[in-house]
C-alpha cells in the first residue's frame, strides 16, 4: 500500500578527481629557473680561467690579490699552487669577460709593490689595496698560459706624455727614473735604456709631461746634469753642479730655441756630456787632422783673440774615415762663415827657439778662423801650420823613405849646407818602412834636383869598417836635435819620393850599395860582434857585407848584401851563424880550437852554408844563430797546443822510446784561443821523422794506483813524449795527454754529462783494460758530451754494433722492501774511474762496430748486462 512516500531508488552520483596542476608545484619550478639563471650568470661572469709562472708567492693570496688593467680591475687569482719541481708557483685567475679579448701570446704580467727610491716612490695604491697583478695587452695567438715578468717592463711609460729617444755614448749616471729638467723644473723623466742596434751607443727613453710637451722642438739641446763637474784650465776654475737628487740618481736638462718647430713621438736627439758641449748656436762641422788633440769639453774657437764658438763632440766619418767635429758658433759671426774662411790648428811647439801656446800642452789644442770672402758655408776643413805654409805659392812638398825613424819628427829641420830651408810635417808607415813627408820654403826650392840625396845630420855619428873610423862631428846646435840635410845634385825636375839615408857615407856610397847587389836581413837575440861592412863568408869565400842593424821589439836585425853573382847561393834551408872569434869545444876526445880568419877576428863576419832541418827563418828574416854548433844542434822548431801548461816546462825533453829526440823552448799563453802554445825544437837527425802531420805528442806523468804504478822514470821531471806518424810536413801539433795505444778501433760514446770520465780513463771488458779514453769534449750542440776512446787492436773483435756500455765508476747503492744491494767496481776503478761494456749473447753475433761509431753511455748498468756470458771468436 502506497503510504505517500516516493518509494523511488536514489539516483548515484558521479564523483570524478580533478587532474590539473596544482599551484604548490609552481614554486619549486621557479626556483629551479633562478639556481640555473644564478649558475650561468656566474659561469658567464667568471670569464675565462688562465695560469701564469710566478718565481716566488710573495704577496699573492687566492681570492684577493687582483689583476689590473690602467689602474681598472678585469681578474682575480683563485688558486696559488706550488709547481711539482718545487721551483715555481702556478697561479689559477680568472679575467673578466670584458678582458677576454687581451688574452694573447705576448701579453705581459707582474707583480705591483710599493717601493721607494732616492729618484721617488711608486706602487703607492698597492698600500691601500694590496698587491696586485698588472697587465699590458699583447699580440699574437690567443693562450691561456703566461710567464709573468720579475719586474715592470722597462719599455713601458711610467706615464701619459711625449715620448722621445736620447743618444750618447755611454749611459752616465743616468738611471730608470732620472728625471728631466727645464729651467730647473722636472719636466719629465727616464723610463727606459737600451744599446743601439750597432751597440756602440746607449739610447735613453724619456716621456715629457703632457703640459710640458710644447717646450720640446727640433732645436732642443740635451745635456747631462748627472753629479758635479769641473774645468780647472788658466782661466780659473769652473765647478757646475745641479741638485742633490741629480747628483745621487743623475738627470738631464736640456733648452729650446725660440725657432724651432714641434716634433713627432719618439723623435732621436743627441745627450751632451755637460752644458759647454751642448753647442748652442750656428751649428757647423769640421773636418780635424789626425793627432789634433782636440778636446771635446768645450774645446774654443778664436777670432782676433776672442772665443767666438766651442767644439761640441767629435766622430769618426765612416764614409770618409775622417775626424769631424760638430761645434757650435754665435750668430752674430754668421759673416765669417764663408768659402774663404780656414780654420786653422793651434798646435803646441817647444824648441830651443821659444814656446808657443804652452796651455795648449794641459787642455788641448784650439781653432783660429781665419776670415776670407765666398758663399755661406757650414762645413770647414781645418789645417795644420804646416798645410798653411804649403797653400803658399811656390812651396815644394815630396816624400822621403827610410828603415828607420831615426830620431826625426813632425817639425824637425830640413837643411842644406847648414841653413833651414824646410820641415818635416808628418812622420808615419808605409808598408815596412817609416815616410817622412816634408816641405821646402818657395824661395829654396831650386836647391832640391832629381839627384838629390837626403840624409840624417845631427848628434855625434861613428862608424868602424873595413875602411877604418869615421867619426862625424856636427853644429853645436845640431847635437841636440837630429834633422835632415841634402845635396843639390842633377836636374831641376823635384822627384815625388826620395831614400833616407842614416849618415852622409852611405848617402855618397849609395849608387854603389844599390847597384849589382841582393839584399837581406838577418833577426838575432843580440847584436853579434860585427859591423858595417864586415864580411859575408860562404865556405870562407867573401861574397858580401853587413850594410847595417837595427834594434827591434825582441831583438837586432842585420841588414847585409849579397853580390849578384853570388846570390843563387841562399836557398830555403840556408843557416846563418856567427863567423867571429875563436870557437872552443871542449869533450871527452879533447879540446878543439878553430880560429876564424884574421879579418873576421878584428871586424867580425857572419857565414852560412845549406844545413837540411834547422829552422832557418824569424818570421820572413834568416835567423842568426850565435855559432856554427848551435846551428846544427838547434833542429826544427814545432809549435805543440795545449789547454794548459802545468805538466811541461821550459827546457823539458821530448823523448821517443827514452831517447831524448828533441826539447821544449818556450811556453807562452795565447789569449785569444783560452790555451798555452809550447815552442819545442825538434833536433836535426830526428825532424824530418817527427815533423809529420799525424805524430801524436803526450805529456807523460807518473801515474800510481792500487794495481801497480807507471813512468816512474817521470817523478822527477815530466817530459813530452812522442809518437812519429807518416803524413805530410807539419810544424804544428795538439798535445795529448793519454799514451797513444795501438788502437784497432776508435768509438764515440755519448752522455748526458761527463761524470767521472776523464783522459785516460780505462776501457773495462770482465775488469780487464781494454782501451781507454783520448779526449772528452761538447758536441756541436753543447747538448750532450762526447767521448772518444780507442780499443787496442787485439781486442777490437769484441765491439759489435748493438754492444752496451755504462759506467763502472763509483758505488751503486739500492734499498727495496727486500733490503740493500751494493754493487761497486774494482778498488782500482773507485779511483780511476771506468767504462765498461758487454755485447748480448743472441747468436749469430751483431757485425762489428765501425771507426767513429757511435754508441750511448749509460749511467748504471742493467743487471742482466752483469751476466752475459758470450763467446766473441776473433774473425
Amino acid at each position: 500500500m502506497n503510504n505517500g512516500q516516493n518509494d523511488q531508488q536514489p539516483e548515484a552520483v558521479d564523483i570524478r578527481r580533478d587532474r590539473g596542476l596544482s599551484p604548490l608545484w609552481l614554486l619549486p619550478l621557479l626556483a629551479l629557473v633562478l639556481a640555473g639563471w644564478l649558475v650561468f650568470k656566474a659561469v658567464n661572469e667568471s670569464g675565462e680561467r688562465i695560469q701564469i709562472h710566478f718565481n716566488d708567492a710573495a704577496g699573492l693570496i687566492a681570492g684577493r690579490t687582483t689583476i689590473r688593467y690602467q689602474g681598472l680591475e678585469v681578474g682575480i687569482v683563485r688558486d696559488v699552487n706550488l709547481s711539482e719541481d718545487l721551483k715555481s708557483i702556478y697561479v689559477d685567475a680568472d679575467i673578466y669577460p670584458k678582458a677576454v679579448q687581451t688574452l694573447k701570446a705576448n701579453t705581459r704580467f707582474w707583480l705591483v709593490k710599493p717601493k721607494a727610491s732616492i729618484t721617488g716612490i711608486s706602487g703607492l695604491d698597492a698600500l691601500v689595496s694590496g698587491n696586485y697583478i698588472a697587465l699590458q695587452p699583447g699580440e699574437g695567438k690567443t693562450t691561456k698560459k703566461f710567464t709573468a715578468l720579475d719586474t715592470q717592463p722597462a719599455d713601458t711609460p711610467l706615464g701619459e706624455g711625449l715620448t722621445l729617444q736620447l743618444r750618447s755614448p755611454d749611459l752616465a749616471s743616468v738611471s730608470i727614473g732620472s728625471q728631466v729638467f727645464y729651467k730647473k723644473i722636472p719636466v719629465g723623466e727616464v723610463y727606459n735604456y737600451t744599446l743601439s742596434q750597432n751597440r756602440k751607443q746607449v739610447l735613453i727613453d724619456v716621456t715629457i709631461k703632457p703640459k710640458y710637451s710644447e717646450l720640446i722642438t727640433n732645436k732642443s739641446r740635451f745635456w747631462n746634469v748627472s753629479g758635479m763637474s769641473a774645468n780647472i784650465g788658466f782661466n780659473g776654475i769652473d765647478v757646475q753642479f745641479e741638485s742633490l737628487s741629480a747628483m745621487i740618481a743623475g738627470a738631464i736638462a736640456f733648452d729650446s730655441p725660440d725657432e724651432g718647430v714641434a716634433i713627432d713621438p719618439n723623435h732621436l736627439f743627441r745627450l751632451y756630456p755637460d752644458l759647454n758641449t751642448a753647442g748652442r748656436g750656428i751649428a757647423i762641422k769640421v773636418e780635424l787632422p789626425d793627432g789634433n788633440n782636440i778636446s771635446t769639453s768645450g774645446a774654443p774657437i778664436i777670432y782676433r783673440g776672442l772665443e767666438i764658438g766651442q767644439i761640441s763632440s767629435l766622430r769618426l766619418d765612416k764614409e770618409t774615415n775622417k775626424i769631424i767635429a760638430n761645434a757650435a758658433i754665435e750668430p752674430s759671426m754668421s759673416d765669417l762663415l764663408n768659402t774663404g774662411s780656414r780654420l786653422l790648428l793651434e798646435e803646441a811647439e817647444v824648441s830651443l827657439n821659444g814656446v808657443k801656446n804652452i796651455g795648449n800642452l794641459i787642455r788641448g789644442n784650439f781653432l783660429t778662423l781665419i776670415p776670407g770672402e765666398g758663399e755661406k758655408v757650414r762645413m770647414f776643413k781645418a789645417i795644420t801650420q804646416d798645410q798653411l805654409q804649403e797653400q803658399q805659392p811656390g812651396t815644394v812638398s815630396f816624400a822621403l823613405y827610410a828603415n828607420n825613424s831615426f830620431g826625426i819628427k813632425r817639425g824637425s829641420k830640413l837643411r842644406h849646407r847648414g841653413l833651414d830651408v824646410g820641415r818635416v810635417k808628418k812622420v808615419s808607415f808605409e808598408g815596412n818602412s817609416v815616410r817622412f813627408d816634408v816641405i821646402v820654403r818657395p824661395q829654396y826650392t831650386s836647391l832640391v834636383r832629381s839627384n838629390s840625396r837626403f840624409f840624417i845630420d845631427g848628434g855625434i855619428q861613428a862608424s868602424i869598417s873595413a875602411k877604418g873610423i869615421d867619426v862625424s862631428m856636427p853644429p853645436a846646435d845640431q847635437l841636440i836635435s837630429n834633422g835632415i840635410s841634402f845635396t843639390s845634385s842633377g836636374s831641376k825636375n823635384i822627384q815625388k819620393n826620395y831614400p833616407l839615408y842614416e849618415n852622409k857615407r852611405l848617402s855618397t856610397l849609395a849608387a854603389d850599395n844599390q847597384r849589382g847587389f841582393a839584399k837581406y836581413s838577418l833577426f838575432a837575440d843580440e847584436l853579434p860582434p860585427v859591423s858595417e861592412g864586415s864580411p859575408i863568408l860562404y865556405r870562407n869565400l867573401q861574397v858580401g857585407e853587413v850594410t847595417g842593424y837595427a834594434l827591434v821589439r825582441d831583438g837586432v836585425t842585420v841588414s847585409f848584401k849579397i853580390e849578384n853573382k853570388y846570390r843563387h847561393l841562399i836557398s830555403p834551408s840556408t843557416v846563418f851563424w856567427n863567423r867571429s872569434g875563436v870557437e872552443i869545444e871542449a869533450g871527452f876526445d879533447g879540446i878543439k880550437v878553430k880560429a876564424d880568419p884574421i879579418s873576421t877576428l878584428i871586424i867580425g863576419g857572419i857565414a852560412f852554408d845549406d844545413i837540411v832541418g834547422v829552422t832557418n827563418k824569424a818570421g820572413s828574416k834568416f835567423k842568426l844563430y850565435p855559432s856554427l854548433s848551435d846551428a846544427q844542434n838547434f833542429g826544427l822548431l814545432v809549435t805543440l797546443t795545449a789547454p794548459n801548461a802545468r805538466s811541461v816546462s821550459k827546457n823539458s825533453d821530448i823523448r821517443y822510446q827514452g831517447v831524448n829526440v828533441g826539447k821544449v823552448v818556450s811556453i807562452e799563453p795565447n789569449f785569444n784561443a783560452g790555451n798555452v802554445q809550447i815552442k819545442a825544437r825538434l833536433f836535426p837527425k830526428y825532424a824530418n821523422i817527427l815533423a809529420k802531420s799525424d805524430s801524436y805528442f803526450w805529456t807523460v806523468t807518473p801515474k800510481l794506483s792500487l794495481t801497480g804504478a807507471k813512468n816512474l822514470d817521470s817523478l822527477l821531471n815530466s817530459y813530452i813524449a812522442v809518437q812519429p806518424g807518416d803524413g805530410t810536413y807539419s810544424q804544428t801539433f795538439k798535445l795529448g795527454t793519454a799514451e797513444l795505444i795501438s788502437s784497432g778501433l776508435t768509438l764515440i760514446l755519448e752522455s748526458e754529462d761527463r761524470g767521472s770520465v776523464s783522459e785516460g780513463t780505462p776501457l773495462l771488458y770482465r775488469d780487464i783494460q781494454v782501451g781507454q779514453v783520448i779526449e772528452v769534449a761538447l758536441g756541436d750542440l753543447s747538448d750532450r758530451v762526447l767521448i772518444k776512446i780507442q780499443i787496442e787492436k787485439e781486442y777490437s773483435h769484441l765491439i759489435r754494433t748493438d754492444t752496451v756500455f755504462w759506467n763502472a765508476s763509483g758505488v751503486d747503492f739500492t734499498i727495496g722492501l727486500t733490503g740493500a744491494k751494493i754493487q761497486t767496481g774494482t778498488v782500482d776503478s773507485l779511483l780511476r774511474g771506468g767504462i765498461s761494456f758487454a755485447t748480448p749473447e743472441e747468436q749469430p753475433l751483431s757485425p762489428l762496430a765501425k771507426q767513429e761509431e757511435h754508441f750511448l753511455l749509460h749511467k748504471e748498468a742493467d743487471d742482466k748486462w752483469r751476466t752475459w756470458r758470450t763467446a766473441i771468436p776473433r774473425d
